[in-house]
């Protein structure tokens, strides 16, 4: 009886620690998750994503990193290569976060040793291996066993400027071959090079809006002097900060400054081929991101420097998901620098921390990118019931409502498209299916209208017809 009454007892306690706050709290995400509901505020949302582990440098037996700035993973041979700029270093790791490599030092084609002095970006395409050394003001192309194949210097040319200062810290390279070099301190673009290294031009400078007050100010500039003139504030486009290559060719870039956030720089931007920025949405708001990584999908990854939020949104600008933060957890952050997207988990380097923490999707999360999916190879309605279920378990998820609308709007309910549109409050789409509704209720009623006019006019043949009859018998 009393070993009955003991088991009963600590079984009781065990319940009640299962169901205690401190319990609870140990099984969520150490962030609030939200979203934007439709008069703009933040509302409470379920996880789209949680963090599962933080991995540094010492647990990995490579001793701890320091002032780790970039990382890239090559998808082809499931790499990620870690810059690890304090210690000198690249470390690649496999696709389950165990060390493979550790280059300290590369080979040159005469045997001699490569060393680093300050790495700060790196790029992987095939069997090349590109590193952006801002200490040496070079970019190194090198093999996957770290055999130096070609060196390339500050580039030469009459199109730069005379004060022209290299220091590539970002790189990525296209299908062609091309690199695209991202240099401290340049505005007029990206460093665009041909695969031997040699200058092309500026690529994609991000444009600077004119706004009244610089429209006022650039009319005051064309009246004072040159010495007066030379004292306000130029009008030069804020650099860039980040750049990602994404699947579609387009290079996604983030701006570098954060003292015109907000105001006439566009913090984001899609260059096509062209230089030109395509991105259907602008992101003229008071954030500074860090970096940015897209997927197949389209689906758009940012971290936000200051604050260490990371924001998910969908092709259109459309807030999925936020997560992440300024702490010490597992799950927040210190000094995010940079992220890449495996599969469906995001791996976040924080260069404070020195750490690498792992975040994967939840099963809502799974729902809302399930949905995103199947839209998108065209499967409009098998995307309805996962957006429903979506919206059954958050109803203020705006995303989902679109979803449902755009769904509908393929499958030509134009009706029901309007209703989940007008619940998102998406205007634009809404006109866009006002007009198809109004269009389909034409021709719908065409026949009827035609006949109805066929009548009328056989009515007024007839009407007159009988009017110069009795005229006739009058006379």
């Amino acid at each position: 009886m009393k070993k009955n009454g003991k088991r009963f007892i600590s079984l009781l306690c065990g319940m009640v620690l299962l169901l205690s706050p401190m319990a609870v709290r140990a099984a969520e995400a150490p962030y609030q998750t939200y979203t934007i509901d439709k008069w703009g505020n933040a509302t409470p949302a379920p996880d789209g994503y949680l963090p599962t582990r933080s991995i540094g440098g010492a647990q990995l037996g490579l001793g701890d990193f320091k002032d780790a700035s970039d990382m890239f993973y090559c998808a082809e041979y499931g790499e990620l290569y870690i810059v690890d700029s304090g210690n000198r270093r690249i470390v690649v790791l496999d696709r389950n976060l165990q060390a493979v490599k550790c280059w300290e030092s590369l080979t040159l084609q005469d045997g001699s040793e490569y060393s680093f002095v300050n790495p700060q970006g790196i790029y992987a395409a095939g069997e090349k291996v590109y590193i952006a050394e801002m200490g040496r003001q070079e970019v190194v192309v090198c093999d996957r066993e770290g055999q130096v194949s070609n060196v390339f210097g500050a580039p030469v040319s009459s199109l730069l400027p005379d004060n022209f200062n290299y220091q590539p810290h970002k790189v990525v390279v296209d299908a062609a071959g091309r690199i695209y070099v991202l240099s401290k301190g340049v505005y007029q673009g990206i460093v665009y090079l041909e695969q031997d290294g040699s200058f092309i031009k500026f690529f994609g400078a991000n444009e600077v809006e004119m706004t009244l007050k610089r429209r006022v100010q650039k009319v005051w500039k064309s009246i004072l002097s040159d010495k007066a003139a030379a004292t306000m504030q130029a009008f030069n486009p804020i650099e860039y900060g980040n750049l990602f290559l994404g699947a579609d060719g387009y290079i996604y870039a983030t701006a570098a400054g954060s003292e015109s956030r907000g105001e006439s720089t566009n913090v984001l931007t899609k260059l096509n081929p062209l230089g030109i920025d395509t991105l259907p949405f602008k992101s003229r708001i008071s954030i500074l991101y860090g970096d940015v990584t897209v997927d197949e999908s389209g689906v758009i990854t940012l971290i936000e420097a200051n604050e260490g939020t990371i924001y998910q949104m969908d092709e259109n600008g459309k807030l999925m998901f936020t997560f992440g933060g300024l702490g010490n957890q597992v799950g927040l952050f210190k000094k995010p620098v940079s992220m890449v997207q495996i599969e469906e988990k995001i791996y976040v380097l924080d260069a404070d921390k020195n750490t690498i923490t792992e975040f994967e999707l939840t099963q809502f999360g799974k729902l809302v990118r399930t949905a995103i999916n199947l839209y998108n190879e065209g499967l409009y309605e098998e995307s309805i019931e996962p957006w429903q279920e979506v919206v059954r378990r958050n109803s203020n998820y705006l995303l989902a409502y679109t979803g449902l609308g755009k769904a509908y709007y393929q499958l030509g309910e134009y009706d029901r498209a309007m209703y989940y549109y007008r619940l998102a409050n998406d205007r634009a789409n809404y006109s866009d299916a006002y007009k198809e509704a109004s269009l389909q209720r034409m021709r719908d009623s065409f026949g009827t209208i035609v006949l109805a006019a066929a009548l009328i006019a056989a009515a007024a043949v007839v009407f007159a017809k009988h009017r110069k009859k009795r005229k006739g018998a009058n006379a």
